[in-house]
């Protein structure tokens, strides 16, 4: 589509694209990708798709630790003259939702209240389970993981009935993280025996964003944990599998 100028497609091609980043937790390059497509100017996105994807720039932005940048709060604060006056009926909860990511803490949970609630007045499940995953995620980063696991039940239900596998297997991190013992997708095989299935989900899920070239803090934005906890997992991932390095890590990846 670029070559040919077909600039809408390009665009939406794009906002895809960056859809599957934030499912798989890669934040920063889905940040990255929807920059230019939710700007202003010649050089940004098609005008029919910039308002749209300012929901998911927003979430990638806030999740990659970017939250804090000025054009965040310009983007929202054009996505809400949008909001009132676009036919959408699910830009009223996403706009809450963008101000819930961009709230201090002692306003967040009053915003992701607001998004549930006008949720209640949109069809659909997506847009929903989205909400609820960021809410149950904020809830666990706050420690308050007892309270996390209902939204995020909820969501994880609603993108199995959705057959969003990328979004359910991300909610599947969340719930582990905050201690629940998650089954495995339907159909899914059961695991055999060898020195990975040793490690816990965790440092599985360590393993494998390594051996695709993240760094430590990446690793740490995807997963939303610190540094020096991606750090002490990896060090286990290293003596459980005999390995000493990540290039190591990689080969005995591909080999199993």
């Amino acid at each position: 589509a670029g070559p040919h100028g077909l600039t809408q497609a390009a665009t939406l091609a794009g906002w895809a694209v960056a859809r599957a980043e934030l499912a798989e937790g890669r934040c920063a390059e889905a940040a990255a990708r929807l920059a230019p497509l939710v700007g202003q100017g010649l050089r940004g996105g098609h005008f029919a798709v910039r308002m749209p994807a300012v929901p998911c720039y927003i979430e990638a932005l806030v999740l990659a630790g970017q939250g804090a940048e000025p054009h965040a709060r310009t983007a929202v604060e054009e996505f809400m003259v949008w909001a009132a006056h676009t036919a959408d009926p699910q830009a009223p909860a996403q706009l809450a939702r963008c101000q819930a990511l961009l709230a201090p803490t002692g306003q967040a949970a009053q915003w992701y209240e607001e998004a549930l609630r006008r949720h209640e007045h949109a069809p659909g499940d997506f847009e929903r389970a989205r909400t609820q995953l960021l809410h149950g995620h904020w809830l666990r980063r706050r420690r308050r993981t007892r309270e996390a696991r209902g939204p995020l039940r909820d969501a994880l239900i609603a993108f199995e009935r959705c057959g969003a596998d990328l979004w359910s297997g991300r909610v599947r991190g969340e719930l582990r993280a905050a201690g629940e013992t998650v089954p495995p997708p339907t159909g899914e095989r059961p695991r055999g025996p060898g020195p990975l299935h040793t490690l816990t989900p965790q440092q599985q899920r360590i393993a494998r964003c390594v051996a695709e070239g993240a760094t430590n803090r990446e690793v740490a934005l995807r997963l939303s944990l610190s540094p020096r906890t991606v750090d002490h997992h990896l060090r286990n991932v290293f003596a459980t599998l005999g390995i000493r390095s990540r290039t190591e890590l990689v080969r005995w990846l591909d080999r199993t």
